[in-house]
């Protein structure tokens, strides 16, 4: 194909006018698109649907794929144009007039059935496949819908899809329809005797909220959590374990949703990870002896994730590559399947080398002890549960994890926690229950990104009057952030807060409410003062960020990333630190380029300071001026790098037994 494709541009650029080289052209591109779609190459899909539809923009394989790839990348608000005018091009087409209306409720439109029943009318609703119903339910708000069609189902070459309706209850914020129909999805597979049995075990008894509404409800999911930890450990004891299949797969569960309840997670982190190297050792007992690393003159360090691709997590710790590669030792990145993309390539070649294992995690998993790693470290270790079960069977004989999900993790098998000392409070080294090894300064070296393009807020469909900005996912903002949002809409009518939407419409759906009660009871409006944007790319999202008058950071899971994003745009951040390291990480920022008053005591505090900012033009202009003089001394620091340099050789240099 990459061959024909040349050979075709040179007619085609020859011969412009003639319509079938041009046709073919774009349909050669388009299966080139396909092929790379299926590979796991989101880039090169991309580009290749672009030029296919560049060529022919009305090539409806062409739209459908690229609709196809926007809703794999989980953006389906990118997806809706194509399907738009996949169905005029082909409007007695079912299947795209299915995907449509998935795809408008996936953007959190009312009415799945309604919308399902006039694109495909009740004849193709009762042919239609129930489960994949049940996933355009779930996106709907239709619990009971969704889980009658999973209970419903039962035979083996189905429960695949029927796990999938449960995980999409849960991405919808449904934790009790997730953990029931996981419970189903389990006892259809005898407890884990059949894949995916085990994981849906677990789910049954793990699976958290993405939204709560009071700290109460934190309290209950969190006693409801440690019930489910101790259920799991006693039902699935060595006799259990020895019963279910054999596929590493079944443990890939991530306890991410635990960390945004804003409480000391050390305890429950630590049974967990107990549970998991438990598992992880009778599912794969070929993998139990521990790693013996290279031992050659050169020593191997391994960086390992599933983000190693356009991410945060690429972001904050290209510069960890590049100093580990600086110091003289072999370097390997891993990115674990299916996604890579142009970053994933240039990590590789800071780096030196580039692994993209394949194949189960089993199979994945001996790749990786065939690399004879002296050293793995993993920057975002329990994001990806995979990650976690290659961590627990140990891929070096040293392991250390980095602060990209700034929580404990409780390995036995993973001995230090390399973090930040400015984002550390007091005697944090008692959250962890690795051993606490800090960086001096930022902790990474920060990237610079692109300056956002010049744009209005008519441009950017946003409303005029004070606006502030809470640009994390709803999962993110935990009750407490609602009193200072609440203050700033009550005193400011003209105000406007804006959220930005999730992956899935349940949990805005479950936030909104919160916050429309919140709003309301402070004596604002919610109607009008409180939106929710849909997410868009980098370069509108620091648009956005320009226009704005304020961020509000979200208390207890403060900003990372997107702080810095804000502060490069212009927008000043105010934030109250919280008592654990993840709630603490813009405050360290503010205070190192020397803006210590966006640093607020309480919420109270950070509503004034916001309504102050949005009040004083020409005091927020030397604020912003001050943030914008203060930014090269955070992007600048080395001491990060060199005291990383100096770590990686010390931890090299522990003998094995004392690591």
């Amino acid at each position: 194909l990459d061959t024909g494709a040349a050979w075709l541009e040179r007619l085609h650029a020859a011969h412009p006018d003639q319509s079938r080289f041009t046709r073919l052209l774009a349909t050669v591109h388009n299966n080139l698109g396909a092929r790379r779609l299926d590979a796991g190459d989101l880039d090169g899909a991309g580009s290749a649907f672009a030029r296919a539809l560049t060529l022919l923009p009305d090539h409806t394989d062409a739209l459908f794929n690229r609709a196809r790839l926007a809703l794999l990348a989980r953006q389906p608000a990118r997806a809706l144009h194509d399907l738009a005018r996949l169905c005029e091009l082909r409007p007695d087409d079912p299947a795209a007039a299915l995907l449509r209306a998935e795809t408008e409720v996936a953007l959190g439109a009312d009415d799945a059935m309604d919308r399902l029943r006039a694109a495909i009318g009740d004849a193709g609703l009762a042919a239609a496949d129930p489960l994949r119903l049940a996933l355009c339910l779930a996106d709907g708000g239709d619990t009971d819908g969704a889980l009658s069609r999973v209970r419903a189902e039962a035979r083996p070459e189905r429960i695949l899809a029927a796990a999938d309706v449960a995980w999409r209850l849960a991405e919808n914020g449904e934790d009790a329809g997730a953990r029931a129909a996981n419970a189903h999805v389990a006892a259809c597979c005898d407890n884990g005797a059949r894949a995916p049995g085990l994981y849906a075990a677990i789910a049954a008894r793990l699976t958290l909220p993405q939204v709560y509404a009071d700290h109460a409800a934190i309290d209950s999911a969190r006693a409801g959590y440690r019930e489910g930890l101790r259920d799991l450990a006693e039902t699935f004891d060595d006799r259990a374990l020895a019963r279910c299949a054999p596929l590493l797969e079944q443990l890939a569960w991530s306890n991410q949703m635990l960390a945004y309840q804003g409480r000391d997670d050390r305890e429950p982190s630590a049974f967990w990870a107990q549970f998991l190297v438990r598992a992880a050792h009778s599912l794969a007992p070929a993998l139990a002896a521990p790693p013996r690393g290279g031992r050659g003159p050169r020593r191997r360090i391994g960086f390992i994730s599933a983000a190693w691709r356009r991410s945060t997590i690429a972001a904050y710790f290209r510069s960890w590559i590049e100093t580990a590669a600086a110091t003289g030792n072999e370097v390997v990145v891993v990115q674990l399947p299916p996604t890579f993309d142009e970053v994933t390539e240039q990590l590789g070649r800071v780096a030196g080398r580039l692994v993209r294992p394949q194949g189960a995690l089993h199979a994945i998993a001996v790749q990786l002890r065939a690399l004879d790693l002296d050293l793995a470290v993993y920057p975002d270790l329990g994001v990806d549960g995979r990650v976690a079960v290659l961590a627990a069977l140990g891929m070096a004989p040293r392991q250390a994890m980095g602060w990209g999900h700034p929580c404990t993790f409780g390995l036995p098998t993973v001995h230090d926690f390399i973090g930040c000392a400015t984002m550390e409070p007091p005697g944090g080294e008692d959250h962890y229950t690795e051993r606490l090894r800090l960086l001096p300064g930022a902790g990474t070296a920060w990237q610079r990104p692109d300056p956002p393009p010049p744009a209005t807020r008519a441009a950017l469909d946003l409303p005029e009057g004070p606006l502030f900005l809470v640009p994390q996912l709803p999962y993110k903002v935990h009750p407490d952030t609602d009193a200072p949002l609440a203050a700033i809409a009550a005193a400011e009518p003209r105000a406007t807060v804006a959220l930005f939407a999730g992956e899935r419409p349940g949990p805005v759906r479950l936030l909104r409410r919160r916050l429309a009660a919140a709003f309301a009871a402070a004596g604002a409006d919610p109607v009008r003062q409180l939106r929710f944007l849909p997410q868009v790319d980098r370069r509108r999202f620091l648009a956005t960020c320009a226009v704005a008058d304020a961020m509000i950071d979200t208390h207890h899971w403060s900003g990372g990333n997107t702080t810095l994003d804000c502060l490069h745009a212009g927008l000043p951040v105010l934030t109250v630190p919280g008592a654990l390291m993840r709630g603490r990480q813009s405050a360290a920022m503010l205070r190192a380029i020397g803006v210590d008053e966006l640093v607020c005591a309480d919420a109270a505090a950070q509503a004034r300071g916001a309504l102050a900012l949005a009040d004083d033009c020409a005091a927020r202009t030397a604020l912003v001026r001050r943030i914008a003089d203060g930014l090269p001394a955070l992007l600048a620091d080395t001491r990060a790098q060199r005291a990383f340099g100096a770590l990686l050789q010390d931890l090299l240099a522990e003998p094995v037994s004392d690591a």
